[in-house]
């Protein structure tokens, strides 16, 4: 979590603003797994993708900024969520460290 960002379980429940995914068939509050479904059908994927989506990945090859030429591997979906408020306990120390610095 170095970001703020925390994976989100299939079965945690997200409630967004009413107007986020108007293209997507899901309500204002779901599970992350109900999510994922409502991609899958908007994408047109069949069943054993959608599996494939969030546990094992799909085939695929990716060109990153930081290697040269097309890598191949496998990309998968998942939510994240990240606090507004978030406080980790190495904040302090972080503070600390930037005033010996200075």
């Amino acid at each position: 979590m170095e970001d703020g960002f925390e994976r989100l379980n299939h079965d945690e429940v997200v409630s967004i603003e009413p107007d986020t995914f108007n293209k997507l068939n899901i309500a204002k509050t779901f599970k992350v797994r109900d999510l994922i479904t409502a991609i899958k059908e908007y994408i047109g994927a069949d069943e054993a993708d959608e599996v494939n989506l969030y546990t094992q990945g799909l085939n695929c090859e990716v060109l990153q900024f930081s290697t040269q030429g097309w890598k191949k591997g496998k990309v998968r979906l998942a939510l994240e969520f990240c606090p507004e408020d978030s406080e980790s306990p190495l904040d302090e120390i972080f503070q600390r460290l930037k005033q010996v610095e200075n």
